[in-house]
């Protein structure tokens, strides 16, 4: 697994995205709404123009991932907190329970290699967090500087674009791979 070339972004996109249903009658307007287990991260990113000497290090890091074949490390650079915490949780939980010591609800972290954003502080010994936990964690390190997630492109097709002045942009899109 590849880490993203530390070139910078000019915007990113987060997309937080839940395989949930909902069912309305078209006579009452009554809804059921089906919660099923699957949230996954998304994004789009355009990254800052680039002269050659540093689009090439970005031309071979697509070209090496294959499309939706091999996965990367990325993460916002602006997600840094100096919150500190250690969390136990089952796999799918959506509460961890611990010690967290500066931890706010909007904190994002790393477990592992997935990245997860806290939806709430319930006390100092437990938090609520999106999405559900990729794997069983006891007493794990929350890594709250710089925190990464697995991703993939989102299709097979890379592309990119280059101006007169030798400047090339790119901007792609990403899923979580779970």
């Amino acid at each position: 697994m590849a880490a993203f070339p530390n070139v910078g972004f000019t915007s990113m996109t987060m997309r937080l995205r839940s395989a949930t249903a909902v069912s309305q009658s078209p006579f009452t307007y009554d809804q059921q709404v089906y919660q099923h287990q699957g949230v996954r991260w998304e994004a789009e990113v355009t990254l800052p123009p680039l002269k050659r000497s540093d689009a090439k290090q970005v031309e071979a890091f697509f070209a090496s991932l294959r499309g939706q074949a091999n996965t990367f490390t990325l993460g916002n650079p602006l997600h840094n907190t100096t919150a500190v915490g250690t969390g136990t949780g089952a796999v799918n939980a959506t509460t961890l329970t611990g010690s967290f010591t500066g931890a706010v609800a909007g904190d994002y972290f790393q477990l592992g290699t997935a990245l997860h954003i806290i939806t709430e502080v319930n006390s100092a010994s437990s938090i609520d967090i999106m999405p559900p936990l990729r794997v069983a964690a006891s007493g794990a390190a929350l890594d709250f500087t710089l925190p990464k997630g697995t991703w993939r492109l989102a299709t097979n097709e890379i592309a990119w674009n280059i101006d007169q002045a030798s400047f090339y942009g790119f901007t792609f899109a990403c899923v979580e791979a779970i």
